[in-house]
């Protein structure tokens, strides 16, 4: 009974809300029928990079992620890799994926010689690690990061997103500036990050396929019931839950509406699963992950 309730009132280390969803997860017919074509690509830096999330790329052909160990890489036109910083202190309990959500601004200005300058803030109870999940480059060149534990900019409230699998279009300019839509829901999986490919439709990475078997998938039942998800996480350690979701590579590709125009699928995860992000470069298609300890390529789209 007591270690009942010293779980209970353990502090969780999430804070989730209860959604509903539209209906079952849809059919994997048509456009969403299975194949094989995200298996053509290739494992690179295998061993070397642990959960390439996010990419971004410079005027020199450099592609730029940050991984789970809380390191910024730069690679090169040649792949070359190069450790840029590392974003917090280089300890033993560093490099576990972690639901925290405290931030930090973490800037980087690229000299033209190739050296950078960091500049940032922090407060003290602030863990140490850094968990670099998104990377970009500016209009003036300065490679913006944003990490889960020291975040983007001070005075900027962020808050993570509920996931949920839905696709929004905000509006920034013209009559419905400030407003928001839904341009596709009810979704295959749960979507991370949305990315504008080299031809002009948009590439979305899928972390979590919904496939409907003899059950509902595991999130969907989750899904209304906050209490539930905030006690499993405080007695199961996280890569239990990846035993229960599907090993399975999948990526959207959305009109400018948000039809689906095609998909590409992995169904055994012979090359990746959970899709963090899909960023196009030079004809070259990078594919992230949140714990993956290799990065995974396209040659060609």
């Amino acid at each position: 009974l007591a270690v009942a309730l010293a779980v209970y009132w353990l502090p969780s280390p999430i804070n989730p809300k209860p959604h509903n969803l539209k209906g079952p997860p849809p059919a994997l017919v048509g456009l969403l029928a299975v194949n094989t074509q995200l298996q053509r690509g290739r494992r690179l830096f295998a061993g070397k990079l642990h959960g390439p999330e996010s990419f971004t790329a410079d005027d020199n052909g450099n592609v730029y992620t940050g991984t789970v160990d809380g390191k910024l890489w730069r690679i090169g036109p040649d792949d070359s890799l190069t450790l840029v910083t590392h974003m917090g202190q280089n300890l033993p309990e560093c490099g576990s994926y972690s639901s925290v959500f405290l931030f930090k601004t973490i800037k980087f200005s690229f000299l033209k010689n190739g050296s950078s300058v960091f500049s940032g803030s922090s407060t003290d109870y602030e863990l140490v690690c850094g968990r670099p999940h998104g990377v970009r480059l500016d209009r003036h060149g300065q490679l913006i990061v944003a990490d889960s534990y020291f975040g983007l900019y001070p005075g900027f409230l962020f808050q993570p997103p509920k996931t949920l699998p839905v696709c929004f279009r905000y509006w920034l300019k013209g009559p419905k500036a400030g407003t928001k839509e839904v341009i596709l829901d009810n979704m295959i999986g749960y979507p991370d990050n949305i990315r504008l490919s080299d031809h002009g439709t948009f590439l979305v990475g899928i972390t979590t396929p919904r496939f409907q078997k003899l059950l509902p998938p595991f999130l969907d039942m989750l899904a209304p019931y906050p209490k539930v998800k905030s006690f499993l996480v405080k007695v199961m350690p996280l890569s239990w839950f990846n035993l229960l979701l599907p090993y399975y590579g999948l990526v959207l590709e959305l009109g400018p509406n948000g039809e689906i125009v095609r998909t590409l699928h992995d169904p055994e995860g012979r090359l990746t699963w959970a899709v963090s992000d899909v960023f196009q470069h030079r004809g070259r298609t990078y594919l992230g992950s949140t714990d993956l300890p290799f990065l995974p390529v396209l040659e060609g789209w």
